[in-house]
């Protein structure tokens, strides 16, 4: 693995570069987008840089609640303080999900926007920087996947196992996101019902997330009895994803039926 790619001699952590690609491909997506419900380009820039702030944000903060009890340890042992515990906390996908989804709501009003348009502009950009992100975890080295005879040897990574090959389940996943902005991008050519993309997104990513987490071999993900943290976090989302496509669909009927009376 490249946990550190060097850059004009500079060396700079792989996953931060991931991230910036991913980050600057799907700012890219969405000012394509832009045109289907007429927004103003410096209105989706804003939107786009206040989610990935509550991107950053969310996936820190579940990050840290998530370990608490180990801080908790830290504090008393070592005196961490909560601050240096933070800045060194790492990223987790579900808390990143929640701050982006929330940024963009919180972002509407204050642009003068109404929140639906604005989601479903920029929502196919989430898979997809999530794509490069997963690659960055494989060149860091994390999320790593089970022992295998035919996997990839991570020997260059510090928290993944030196001595077997692991399964690359980031490439899986990134592959699965791939498919996932696809599906996003076509469905999105078109004006869907309020809630209609993002019940797709979150359908999609839930069922996928779900799967690999059985091959996945990082314990720092965490377990709550059989399943693992992110697996519950799967099932809710995928509960959400359930109501806002009922929603959705109830939506569709509702105005088709308003159509017809109107006649």
């Amino acid at each position: 693995m490249a946990p550190v790619l060097y850059i004009f001699g500079t060396a700079v952590p792989s996953y931060t570069v991931m991230i910036l690609i991913g980050f600057a491909a799907g700012l890219f997506v969405a000012e394509r987008r832009r045109s289907l419900y007429r927004l103003r380009a410096d209105v989706v820039l804003a939107a786009y840089f206040l989610a990935g702030i509550g991107a950053f944000l969310g996936g820190k903060l579940f990050f840290v609640i998530q370990g608490f009890g180990s801080f908790l340890e830290l504090h008393a042992r070592d005196g961490l303080s909560f601050f240096t515990y933070f800045s060194q906390a790492g990223l987790v996908f579900y808390g990143g999900m929640a701050g982006t989804l929330g940024g963009i709501f919180l972002a509407a009003p204050a642009l003068q926007e109404k929140p639906w348009p604005l989601m479903d502009t920029l929502l196919p950009s989430l898979p997809l920087a999530q794509a490069f992100g997963r690659v960055g975890c494989l060149l860091a080295g994390c999320c790593y996947g089970i022992p295998v005879s035919w996997g990839l040897w991570m020997d260059a990574a510090s928290g993944a196992p030196a001595d077997s090959p692991l399964l690359p389940v980031q490439l899986f996943e990134a592959a699965g996101c791939l498919v996932l902005f696809i599906c996003l991008l076509h469905l999105g050519r078109t004006k869907r019902p309020r809630g209609y993309l993002l019940s797709i997104y979150l359908l999609g990513y839930s069922a996928l997330r779900f799967g690999l987490e059985f091959l996945r071999y990082d314990a720092i993900r965490g377990s709550i009895g059989v399943l693992s943290v992110s697996q519950w976090c799967s099932i809710a989302a995928a509960l959400c994803g359930l109501l806002l496509l009922r929603h959705a669909r109830s939506g569709a009927s509702e105005a088709r039926e308003e159509s017809v009376r109107s006649l």
